[in-house]
């Protein structure tokens, strides 16, 4: 991972625009219900600006998808080792984004071992790795132990969640960043059968462009943040008062996430607790989020100074989530 990942990436001070999709989807080229073209229809009516087509197996892009349509499509893949790899006997999936072709597949091998061939696969050919719905797969911090070469995982999974509830991987996340894995977290639907698991999980990136190349460059370099639901509007940085101020779309907490017991959070509502955080004030210079039924727009967060990683969540009053990516503090 770069220098500039390890301090962690800021989007909000970057140059370019948002631009939200979803990096995990499936066609009738393996599992998915619907042909790529009509998927590629499905998400451009839902308005979003991209969508990477990952079948199993097979590499699924642009070629695939007849006529034009207003969004963007990347090619791409999702591979897995066999099973009974892992510690808790399944496997992994694993994402590869940008891939320009199929990634060979390989029966031998357990463990992470098995899945760091496909981590060096990918990579190989010019794509980004990603580990794909770890909580799904019963993924575990020692089935982690050495793996390298990929961005990060899928810390909202909407398919997963959708049929198990087991779509949200962000204590998995907090467990491998508090023990020194410097990885990323997406956002995805992982379709397969649209309008019961699509245009429910979104990676929201921040490129110079819509192109494909654009947005995988900003990706790789961390530009994003990943949602189920809310909008995270600014994230500013201010090391000397130790503070990060976020605003966002309307919501019942925002918190400052770290290792351990560090960290701070905002809660809305009468008897909403305030921990390490300031309330935004009003037009009217009131604090926000006091009355009953009100909700934030954002918080004041206080860093303690020593946290290894510091990343911020929003979540609205549905419960939904927002996931900004880490910054790197200290080894």
């Amino acid at each position: 991972m770069t220098d500039d990942l390890r301090r962690g990436a800021n989007p909000w001070a970057s140059p370019g625009q948002w631009f939200r999709g979803t990096l995990h989807a499936h066609t009738t080229n393996s599992d998915g219900a619907m042909p790529p073209t009509k998927l590629v229809e499905h998400y451009a009516y839902a308005g979003a600006d991209f969508i990477a087509l990952t079948d199993h197996w097979k590499a699924t892009g642009p070629a695939d998808v007849f006529g034009h349509h207003d969004l963007t499509v990347i090619q791409g893949i999702e591979v897995n080792t066999e099973s009974a790899t892992t510690a808790t006997g399944s496997n992994f999936h694993i994402v590869g984004l940008g891939v320009p072709g199929p990634i060979a597949r390989r029966t031998e091998g357990t463990g992470p071992a098995a899945a760091q061939w496909y981590l060096d696969a990918i990579r190989e050919v010019g794509g980004i790795a990603v580990v794909a719905h770890p909580y799904w797969s019963g993924l575990t911090l020692r089935d982690f132990d050495g793996l390298h070469g990929y961005l990060g995982i899928e810390v909202w999974n909407a398919d997963t969640e959708v049929h198990i509830g087991r779509g949200d991987s962000s204590f998995l996340w907090d467990d491998l960043l508090t023990h020194g894995h410097d990885i990323l977290g997406l956002g995805v639907d992982d379709c397969h059968r649209p309008g019961y698991d699509s245009v429910r999980g979104w990676t929201v990136v921040r490129a110079p462009d819509r192109s494909a190349p654009s947005l995988l460059a900003a990706v790789r370099a961390g530009h994003f943040y990943a949602s189920s639901g809310p909008e995270i509007l600014d994230v500013a940085w201010d090391e000397a008062a130790g503070t990060v101020t976020v605003r966002c779309s309307p919501a019942r907490s925002v918190t400052l996430v770290a290792d351990g017991t560090r960290g701070a959070r905002l809660n809305a509502g009468p008897l909403g607790a305030a921990m390490r955080a300031d309330r935004l004030r009003s037009a009217t210079n009131r604090p926000e989020g006091v009355i009953e039924g009100e909700l934030l727009t954002g918080a004041i967060l206080h860093l303690g100074g020593n946290e290894r990683y510091v990343r911020v969540q929003v979540e609205d009053d549905r419960g939904r989530r927002a996931w900004t990516n880490p910054v790197f503090r200290r080894a």
